[in-house]
């Protein structure tokens, strides 16, 4: 009668394991092009490893779309970054206290 123990473990293995696979099926969010281009200008121009994009809004321009937000590094630093066309460079700048 040791079967039925046998069974029910081999069960749970194959259901953990199932589950396991399914979750690394689970596509997260893809990150839009624009944030990618504005970690990699931070870094290179601000020394800035971006924390999060605290907020942006996209800025009809004619036929364009411009960009504009602020963003956190993780050493607690915040910037206000625009961009009126879409492949061109962005504009950033620190945010002060003052200004903010």
């Amino acid at each position: 009668m040791r079967t039925i123990p046998y069974a029910v473990a081999l069960s749970l293995v194959v259901l953990a394991a199932a589950s396991a696979i399914a979750a690394d099926d689970v596509e997260l969010p893809a990150e839009p092009p624009w944030r990618i281009v504005l970690e990699k200008q931070l870094k290179a121009e601000k020394t800035c490893d971006l924390n999060e994009v605290l907020a942006y809004q996209e800025v009809p321009l004619g036929s364009d779309t411009g960009l504009d937000g602020r963003v956190s590094c993780f050493d607690g630093r915040h910037f206000n970054f625009t961009r009126t066309r879409k492949h061109e460079k962005f504009t950033i700048e620190l945010c002060a206290p003052a200004v903010c």
